[in-house]
């Protein structure tokens, strides 16, 4: 009789990890507009206008927002019966439609077993504790690295790995494979 294995949970943030950041946008504005400063507590800001949220939809429009080949190359590799592949972005809910356009334009829709978005609005890094914990991921790759310090630290026994351009998924690929 053959040994039943575990299924692998694999989560993945979605902006920075599998969706680049548009073009010429530097990071750091990018983070001012979106997060406190560095010296305070991690908290996202929520954009409440209607002319914010309007500014942040036209940003999210898929031709702005170019896939991270490499590392879409990596998780198609992982796309098999030994891994269950999940997004868990902290998107905001005004920015749902933008998220599934995305996927399908990308040809990406069924490559993972669900795509979670931040329908509650919460913040993002709490939204993705939860998931997580819902979930009971084994891994979870995140790009911004205090979400990752954050979740680290409750979740002693999962794997958090910190994606950048200087760390591809593909620099983790021994772990898997």
């Amino acid at each position: 009789m053959e040994e039943e294995r575990k299924i692998i949970k694999i989560g993945f943030d979605l902006d920075g990890v599998i969706v680049g950041k548009p073009p010429l946008v530097p990071k750091g504005l990018i983070e001012f507009l979106t997060k406190k400063p560095a010296n305070s507590s991690l908290h996202f800001r929520f954009p409440k206008s209607c002319l914010e949220q309007c500014v942040r939809k036209f940003s999210h429009f898929y031709l702005f927002r170019p896939p991270l080949r490499q590392n879409i190359n990596f998780i198609k590799k992982l796309n098999s019966k030994k891994y269950e592949l999940y997004v868990i972005s902290g998107r905001y809910s005004f920015l749902t439609a933008e998220t599934d356009l995305w996927l399908k334009k990308r040809g990406l829709g069924n490559l993972f077993k669900a795509v979670f978005i931040n329908l509650g609005n919460e913040q993002p890094h709490l939204f993705k504790e939860r998931i997580i914990k819902e979930l009971n991921l084994d891994y979870f790759f995140e790009d911004d690295e205090e979400t990752k310090e954050y979740l680290q630290e409750r979740f002693k026994e999962n794997n958090f790995f910190l994606v950048s351009k200087k760390l591809p998924l593909s620099f983790y690929e021994s772990n898997f494979f």
